[in-house]
């Protein structure tokens, strides 16, 4: 049995605040491919698991294209994988989930 993912409220919230801001300040097509590459990234973490811990249970996947990190946690349990965040690397680090 594979891994379920789930995606916070959070994360789901700076993923439209990301979408909005490149469609007012790009272009749609730039918002759809920050979406496709956001789904990329899913599928990736999906496929390997065993990120990079960042801090203390929280791994992140840098983005390929976009300046983001998708946080995430496992739960091996359960066999989930929750979403945390997903977070602007122009960011202060002290914002990063969990601190």
């Amino acid at each position: 049995m594979g891994y379920k993912l789930i995606i916070t409220p959070d994360a789901d919230l700076q993923i439209d605040e990301a979408v909005s801001y490149y469609k007012n300040k790009a272009s749609e097509k730039v918002a759809l491919n920050f979406l496709e590459e956001y789904k990329n990234t899913c599928e990736t973490i999906l496929d390997v698991l065993y990120f990079q811990f960042y801090f203390l249970e929280f791994r992140a996947v840098p983005m390929k294209i976009f300046p983001f990190l998708v946080f995430y946690t496992l739960n091996e349990e359960q066999k989930l994988i929750i979403i945390k965040a997903v977070f602007h690397t122009s960011q202060n680090p002290d914002k990063y989930p969990g601190q």
